[in-house]
């Protein structure tokens, strides 16, 4: 299906999502979310896609979140701000989705745009990757996004990234040393290391194991030290007589590759 806002890419079981609005610094309007909400959809419910990269056209920006020349026409049309209401729906969809996430960051990556970044499981950066915060600045809260990067990164460098605005912000050195991204590399080589690391993901890793070990840890978070550790020994038991896990075993006492099939 051709889009408007994005692009859309299959490589077997590997799923890309490509924000394509580099002249908007890829900002997300209505239609970008629509359409977003659609590929969330789909990798979802496909049970033939075990991963999904998200990146950004362009070199300037990787997104600078709410299209905000589109926001505030429709605020002057209604007396009221409603940007939030276009990024609930695809943010809600992409936090439920138990598949992982690989979350490429070239450029500029602004206010909304850190959703992809919070939601992400794995987040990668070029050497040019820059975050930062205009919330404040535009008398927006910041809260569901900041609140999502403040379980990966220090808590002080957070409040500072939101109250402080577009004043303070964050290189990729320094969104690596605080914990935000596992790997700065070459921004010629950034798509290759996301394609790399999905590909270890597709074809070496068994799927229902990995949405096992996503639920178990993601829910252990939720749950805090006392509850979360002993609530991810009942998550064992979601997979163990899985086609996969039996053949995981096989694959093993026969030192040959497995074949996993998600099932």
């Amino acid at each position: 299906m051709a889009y408007k806002d994005i692009v859309m890419e299959k490589r077997g079981r590997i799923v890309c999502l490509t924000l394509n609005r580099p002249e908007r610094m890829n900002s997300i309007g209505v239609e970008t979310g629509n359409e977003m909400l659609e590929v969330f959809r789909e990798y979802r419910d496909n049970p033939d896609l075990w991963v999904m990269i998200i990146a950004a056209a362009g070199e300037k920006a990787f997104c600078s979140g709410m299209y905000v020349t589109e926001a505030a026409q429709k605020t002057e049309e209604k007396g009221k701000t409603e940007g939030y209401t276009i990024f609930k729906p695809w943010t809600d969809m992409m936090q439920s989705i138990r598949k992982p996430f690989i979350c490429a960051v070239n450029g500029y990556c602004i206010g909304g745009g850190w959703h992809l970044v919070a939601d992400s499981d794995i987040v990668i950066a070029s050497e040019n990757a820059q975050f930062f915060d205009t919330h404040v600045n535009i008398g927006l809260i910041n809260g569901v996004e900041s609140a999502g990067l403040a379980f990966k990164m220090p808590l002080g460098i957070v409040m500072r990234m939101v109250v402080e605005g577009r004043h303070f912000r964050v290189n990729a050195q320094q969104a690596l040393q605080w914990g935000l991204v596992s790997e700065v590399v070459p921004q010629d080589k950034l798509m290759a290391k996301a394609w790399e690391i999905a590909t270890h993901i597709a074809e070496d890793a068994a799927p229902l194991a990995v949405q096992g070990s996503k639920k178990a840890i993601m829910g252990a978070l939720d749950r805090g030290p006392a509850e979360g550790i002993p609530y991810t020994w009942t998550v064992l038991t979601d997979i163990q007589d899985t086609e996969d896990t039996k053949e995981g075993f096989r694959s093993f006492v026969e030192k040959r590759k497995p074949r996993f099939v998600g099932r």
